[in-house]
């Protein structure tokens, strides 16, 4: 049985032998549960229903009694169900894509080399290295340097909180400036993000679409409407007027048939599926057909915060000078980039357009921040600030 080490190494990491045993153990950082369900529950969701069980009944008391001619209700049952798992596969398909081209990554420090990995690959007391837009998989423990982390994903807050060594990270949270290094010290289903997605999922109510759900419960009730009915049917024509098994059971099979709404089932699967081909020509994927009639009943949407979905990388175009010494500003913008770490998108861009062989080393250093909207770096004489205009020159 691994312990949890209580100290690691800053410099070297876990060994590849520890990474190896505790990957053997279990402890490995993979997720709880699959981002989509499997082909086979895709496939037993769509078939294996009430619906289809009352069809299946009628189906085989009609081959019994020999009247195939009497089964040509079977192509729309087939064709509604193949709709249905048709659909839900090819968004399966897209979504599992969709998943290894975002899969995140994690950089760790093994054995005196620092590694990029997928975060799945992470192990129990791996040292991982944090940086400003990293979002923290796993809970860790910083082990060295500061960073300020937002943990509104877990709290509702939205406030900056400053981690310094020996403070614990939740998974869920992100870092929003700073730089550390940082010891797993829960990870896969023990990390508290994982805990909250059971939670959540024990939590998660049935059947969504209130459509289908009317007509299930249409289908039921008339489930159990016709079995007496059929019984009385059968009766009636068997025993009483003497007519033959298989006109009996076929007449009777006739009459349930047409109490059950199998047209409106398929109208409604064909509509469903027609929206969601209008969707994906506005390239929306749709993981489910049903939530297209929860997108049908929405007539507000509320996002929180800015909302953005665009990918958070910039690019530096061109400067504009305020003044004539080009030079002075450039040497400033050098000393001031060497200083700062690459602790967020607008240095890392900086530093691609704007860099220096040599630079002056700076006394003090402030990480950029979102609650202050700027960073800085203090000489011996004089001091450099970098951030938003209505920030920097309020005071």
């Amino acid at each position: 049985m691994i312990k949890n080490q209580l100290k690691v190494d800053i410099h070297q990491g876990l060994t590849f032998q520890e990474v190896s045993e505790r990957k053997h153990h279990g402890y490995d950082n993979r997720p709880v549960d699959s981002a989509s369900k499997s082909v086979k529950d895709i496939i037993q969701s769509n078939v294996f229903t009430y619906f289809n069980l009352i069809f299946l009944m009628i189906t085989i008391l009609l081959i019994i009694v020999r009247s195939y001619q009497s089964l040509t209700f079977l192509p729309v049952i087939i064709t509604n169900t193949l709709v249905g798992i048709i659909q839900e596969i090819r968004s399966k398909k897209t979504l599992d894509q969709l998943s290894v081209l975002n899969e995140p990554k994690a950089h760790v420090i093994r054995q005196g080399q620092n590694m990029t990995v997928d975060v799945k690959e992470t192990v129990l007391d791996d040292l991982v290295v944090l940086n400003a837009g990293n979002q923290i998989f796993a809970d860790a423990l910083v082990v060295d340097g500061s960073i300020y982390v937002n943990e509104s994903l877990i709290t509702g807050e939205s406030d900056e909180i400053e981690k310094h060594i020996g403070d614990t990270l939740l998974s869920g949270s992100f870092v929003v400036a700073g730089t550390c290094k940082a010891q797993l010290v829960r990870v896969g289903k023990e990390a508290y993000i994982s805990k909250l997605t059971l939670e959540a999922k024990a939590m998660k109510s049935g059947e969504s679409s209130k459509m289908i759900q009317a007509l299930n419960r249409i289908v039921k009730a008339v489930g159990v409407i016709i079995i007496p009915v059929g019984v009385i049917m059968f009766s009636q024509q068997y025993f009483l007027q003497k007519i033959s098994l298989q006109e009996s059971v076929v007449s009777t099979i006739a009459a349930i048939i047409g109490m059950i709404p199998e047209g409106l089932y398929l109208l409604a699967s064909v509509a469903l599926v027609v929206s969601v081909l209008r969707l994906a020509k506005q390239k929306v994927l749709v993981h489910d057909m049903k939530c297209i009639e929860t997108l049908a009943r929405v007539d507000t949407l509320c996002v929180d915060k800015t909302g953005t979905i665009t990918e958070n990388k910039m690019r530096v175009e061109d400067m504009i000078y305020l003044t004539e010494k080009h030079e002075y500003v450039l040497k400033a913008l050098g000393n001031f980039i060497g200083n700062i770490e690459n602790d967020n998108d607008t240095m890392v861009a900086l530093r691609q357009k704007y860099t220096l062989s040599s630079f002056e080393k700076g006394k003090k250093v402030f990480p950029f921040s979102s609650k202050t909207k700027l960073s800085a770096v203090c000489f011996e004489k004089k001091s450099y600030v970098l951030g938003a205009p209505e920030f920097v020159l309020k005071e």
